[in-house]
């Protein structure tokens, strides 16, 4: 199993990009459906099997997951490469998680935008263009950031999963459990995506029902949402949707694991010579 942030730390910022893009949009085109009932459920929305409102706001989503993958991936290579002082090295576990937490949340000023305009796509319909147009008149430019601080926390803990502990994980279970191949790849996402997603899950709830409400009918400010979820549920409410987000994120981070490791050496495989097989 490769270290997911030293791999990065070998390309640069711009071939980066380009495998943080094509990750992000593989991904996106697959688990949409359960972005969508995700949101319905922390906004009370209605479900649906209907496929054109299952992929309703799929461009901004898909927008939204390449430019956010494509920033993740050169960001955390950034912080790798801080973190070795240009050593040729690998991260320590630590190290890995803690280039992927930083690397995540820097992104998180991109995210917050583009997810506010899906959540209203998702809620009320219309084009990508009329409906970020219609959120800049009603409300004002600075509208498209609000939840900018939950966006920052919940992506830096998204990266850290994908990009530092699953691959860790895969590496612990593989040296103790004799597991490897795909199936230690899957284990080491499932444990990962269990672990960021109960963590950055109430960061996530507050962020949706704060980027729903962009009237500020119901959630006024952050810790107004705060407040407000709370009563209307204990802690339990922080976690509506956990399941369809958990199941979301393992099979995300698996994915985006994948077309790292497969995409890296496709596309640039000077960076990754044939490794010498044993006499």
């Amino acid at each position: 199993m490769g270290d997911a942030s030293s791999d990065l730390a070998k390309l640069s910022p711009l071939e980066n990009i380009g495998i943080g893009v094509s990750a992000g949009t593989i991904e996106v085109c697959i688990l949409q459906p359960m972005l969508y009932c995700k949101n319905a459920t922390l906004q009370g929305l209605p479900f649906t099997l209907n496929p054109a409102v299952l992929y309703r706001g799929l461009t901004m989503s898909i927008m939204n997951m390449s430019i956010l993958t494509g920033a993740q991936f050169p960001l955390t290579g950034a912080v790798s490469r801080a973190i070795t002082g240009g050593e040729s090295r690998g991260l320590s576990p630590k190290e890995q998680i803690g280039a992927g937490f930083v690397g995540g949340a820097l992104s998180g000023f991109l995210c917050a935008p583009m997810e506010l305009v899906m959540i209203q796509q998702q809620r009320n319909g219309g084009g990508l263009l009329s409906t970020g147009g219609r959120i800049v008149s009603d409300h004002g430019v600075m509208t498209l950031f609000r939840g900018l601080f939950t966006s920052c926390g919940r992506e830096g803990l998204f990266t850290a999963g994908y990009l530092g502990a699953a691959p860790v994980i895969a590496e612990e279970i593989r040296e103790r459990f004799g597991i490897e191949g795909k199936f230690g790849s899957f284990l080491g996402a499932c444990c990962a995506g269990l672990v960021a997603a109960t963590l950055s899950h109430p960061l996530d709830t507050v962020k949706t029902c704060l980027q729903g409400d962009v009237a500020q009918e119901k959630f006024r400010s952050m810790p107004d949402t705060v407040t407000t979820l709370y009563q209307e549920g204990g802690m339990a409410r922080f976690f509506k949707g956990w399941s369809w987000r958990t199941g979301r994120m393992i099979c995300a981070i698996w994915i985006m694991g994948q077309c790292k490791d497969r995409l890296a050496p496709l596309f640039y495989p000077h960076h990754f010579p044939p490794k010498k097989q044993p006499i």
